[in-house]
């Protein structure tokens, strides 16, 4: 799921705490997809979930809610939304250049990231009288 999915199930349970079926109606999403994400997020600590027995028969309602984690992982999402991207033709030119020798250096049986390093070590030593 993506980043936009999770921030739009922390919205929803960051008001009040929904049972998953007012959940999946909230967020327009089959039942089975909510409780998968439902399941990812507990993992990873954004939601809080709690059994909560009803009067009538059957299983107990799972009702999820908002975890502290959860609250400041939608606050940054938000923040980071309002910030405008900014980049030029060049920017992007270079990109796909860097993107490009990237893939040599993996067809040619390098790893890019050592190169990184060894590229970083040699101007380091360039710099240092």
């Amino acid at each position: 799921m993506s980043v936009e999915v999770e921030a739009q199930l922390l919205s929803a349970v960051k008001e009040r705490s929904l049972g998953v079926t007012e959940l999946s109606r909230a967020m327009r999403r089959r039942t089975q997809v909510v409780v998968s994400l439902i399941k990812r997020m507990e993992a990873g600590g954004l939601v809080d979930v709690t059994l909560e027995r009803g009067a009538g028969r059957g299983r107990p309602a799972r009702i999820v809610s908002a975890s502290i984690l959860g609250e400041g992982y939608l606050e940054a999402f938000h923040r980071l939304r309002r910030m405008p991207l900014r980049s030029s033709r060049n920017d992007l030119l270079r990109a796909r250049a860097d993107a490009e020798y990237v893939n040599r250096l993996i067809a040619r049986g390098r790893d890019p990231y050592r190169a990184f390093l060894e590229l970083n070590g040699i101007v380091g030593d360039r710099r240092d009288p």
